[in-house]
This record gives C-alpha cells, sequence and structure tokens, in this order.
C-alpha cells in the first residue's frame, strides 16, 4: 500500500472513531434470575408511574420481579414494612412516618408519589356544597366558620391544605366542625348534605362536581400558594441497604414517571394505552373519568419537594401531632440518593 493510501485510511478511521459515541454499560446489571420485590399500593392514579413501569417490562428489565400488594393507607404499611414483607411503601406522606421515623424505625423516603406542582396536575381541592356557593354563604375564607368540613384523616396533606385555608379567613380548626371520612363516602355526603366541604382529590372532585353538589371551590395551589408533596416512595431497610438493586428499581420506577407524564401531560403520547392501564390498576376504573379529571401530578425525575416535606413537618409539630424536640432529623429520613442516580443514568427528561 503506498504511503498515500495508508494516510488516507489511517484519517478514515480517525474520523470514524471521533463520530462513533461509545455507549458506557449499565452501572448496574441485573442479575440473571429476576430479584422478588414486593410493593404496597393504594391503587389510586398517583400510582400510575409504578403501574406503568410495571406494565411495560421496566421493572423486569432491570432484574426485579414486582410483586404488587393493595393497603388503605401509607400507615398500614409501616408495620410489614419494618418487618420485611414488604421492601417499599407508596402512600401519602402523614404525621405518623415521621414519628414512626422520630422512633428509629428504619424507613427512608425516597422518591416523589404525588404532588400539586402546577394547575394542570393540582389534583386536590377545597370543594364547597354548591347550593351554600349560589347562596352566597360561602365567598371567602372566612366563611368557613362552623360548617361541618372533612379531610380523609388526621395528620396527612388533607389536614394541612384544610388548616391552611381556614388560617387564611382567621379561623382554625376549632372554628369548624372538622371530622374525617373517606373519599367515597364524600360523594354520599355531599348529596345528602351530610357536610358542607371537605378536601378531595381525583377523581372524587370531578364527580361531586359532575353531579351538581359540590363546587370546585379553591385548588391546593390557591389554598397553599406552593406546591405539596402529597405522596411518596418509601424503603424499607432491606433495599435501603441494597444500593445496587434501590437504584435499579428507581431507574425502572422513573422510566415509568415520564411515561406517565408524556400520556397525561401536553404530549398525550400513547394516552389511550396509558389509561388502559390505570383502568385495570386503579380504583378509576372508567375510561370516562380520565378525561374529565386532573391527573395526579408525578416529578417526571421522582423529584421530591423538600420545602413542601418541611412546612408539613413544622404544621405536625405546631398542632402536637409530632412532639416538639422529638422531630425526626429530615437528613436521615430522606435519601434521594436513589433518584438521582435514576436521572444521571436516563438522563434528563425530554417535556417536548
Amino acid at each position: 500500500m503506498s504511503s498515500l493510501l495508508r494516510a488516507i485510511s489511517l484519517l478514515v478511521l480517525a474520523l470514524m472513531s471521533a463520530c462513533i459515541q461509545p455507549i458506557s454499560p449499565s452501572p448496574t446489571a441485573p442479575p440473571s434470575a429476576p430479584v422478588k420485590v414486593s410493593i404496597g399500593v393504594v391503587a389510586n392514579t398517583a400510582d400510575g408511574g409504578i403501574f406503568l413501569a410495571q406494565d411495560r417490562g421496566y421493572f423486569r428489565a432491570e432484574g426485579i420481579d414486582l410483586q404488587i400488594e393493595r393497603f388503605q393507607t401509607l400507615v398500614d404499611m409501616v408495620a410489614p414494612l419494618t418487618s420485611g414483607q414488604l421492601q417499599i411503601a407508596s402512600g401519602a406522606l402523614a404525621a405518623s412516618l415521621f414519628n414512626a421515623a422520630a422512633r428509629g424505625v428504619a424507613v427512608r423516603v425516597v422518591a416523589d408519589k404525588g404532588q400539586t406542582f402546577s394547575p394542570e396536575w393540582d389534583y386536590q381541592a377545597l370543594v364547597i356544597r354548591k347550593d351554600l356557593i349560589d347562596s352566597g354563604k360561602v365567598r371567602d375564607y372566612s366563611d368557613l366558620r362552623g360548617l361541618k368540613l372533612v379531610t380523609s384523616g388526621r395528620g396527612n396533606s388533607t389536614e394541612v391544605t384544610l388548616a391552611a385555608a381556614l388560617r387564611r379567613g382567621g379561623l382554625a380548626l376549632q372554628d369548624v366542625n372538622f371530622s374525617q371520612m373517606g373519599f367515597p363516602e364524600m360523594m354520599t355526603a355531599f348529596s345528602s348534605k351530610a357536610i358542607d366541604g371537605g378536601i378531595v382529590v381525583e377523581p372524587f372532585v370531578s364527580r361531586v362536581v359532575n353531579e351538581g353538589t359540590g363546587v370546585r371551590w379553591k385548588s391546593t395551589l390557591d389554598i397553599l400558594g406552593r406546591n405539596e408533596q402529597v405522596g411518596v416512595i418509601v424503603f424499607g431497610e432491606e433495599i435501603a441497604g441494597n444500593q445496587d438493586l434501590g437504584r435499579r428499581w428507581m431507574r425502572a420506577y422513573v422510566r415509568g414517571l415520564r411515561d406517565y407524564n408524556d400520556a397525561f401531560g401536553p404530549k398525550q403520547r400513547d394516552h389511550a394505552q396509558a389509561v388502559r392501564v390505570l383502568t385495570e390498576n386503579t380504583t378509576v376504573s372508567d375510561p370516562a373519568i380520565y378525561e374529565q379529571m386532573l391527573p395526579a401530578g408525578l416529578d417526571p425525575d421522582g423529584k421530591l419537594d423538600m420545602q413542601s416535606i418541611r412546612d408539613d413537618l413544622r404544621y405536625y409539630v405546631e398542632s402536637g401531632q409530632v412532639k416538639d424536640g422529638l422531630q425526626p432529623d429530615l437528613s436521615q429520613l430522606i435519601d434521594t440518593s436513589f433518584q438521582q442516580f435514576a436521572v444521571q443514568s436516563l438522563g434528563p427528561y425530554d417535556s417536548r
């Protein structure tokens, strides 16, 4: 080969090497046999990221055989989580979880599972009976005094939001007839006028509005003036201590979160298929409802709103539901390393 041809050949090889980007191997390769991981869910639409990741094989691709178990609340999952019956829990962030962490229960809050970060995703609202709005009896926050108002439970985000609404009117929970009631029961109570209002989540907000018995009076963003971290993913000690397994689980979950945002956000990508998955796996089994309600906000990176968590903990301390001086160290309770790894591994979310 002449020196000229040799030089040309070397130049072509150099250009090819410059254009081809090497593919980095997965930092955590899945094992040859799937590892069983059990997670507790309440099976609402905010579990959409979990169910989409499961349906599309993302957990299986990470070497995980995900076993999904249903519970009523996150509080009900704490005991099986600490005993090892569950590896992961998901549900509403509540005072009881802070108290468990303060007692030394080895749990870690690791990712988002429900937020109200923009009007399009603000799926929690203060609903007031329609006749009270139409009559002018309720026009401002101060008009809430003496009303029968409900939340789904004590010491959770619905109570935080209701208490904030009352503060805007110079009121406190003691100034209203305050009680707790499940969301399905609220529908009947609005119709029978057994309650005057309450903090309600979708799809129940849309249901009561469509039935003409209630009005979506104030959204969570209206009331708090900020995002609310409603739900979270919690790792038990077993998976939190297994960095490789925890990272692989989180990577699959974040992929599911991004598919959820693609389907229910502006893109509407694979929307019908995503609705099918949710109707088959959540308590919202009617596809038509998904076209009426505001979807639960799920951060596409699984990122937690730390300010919201700190604000909620402060409320629980001030209301006596978490003892002052015995509140948990948030730096020990919250571990964002798994979520951060997943984002670094997958790259930034493309919102276009």
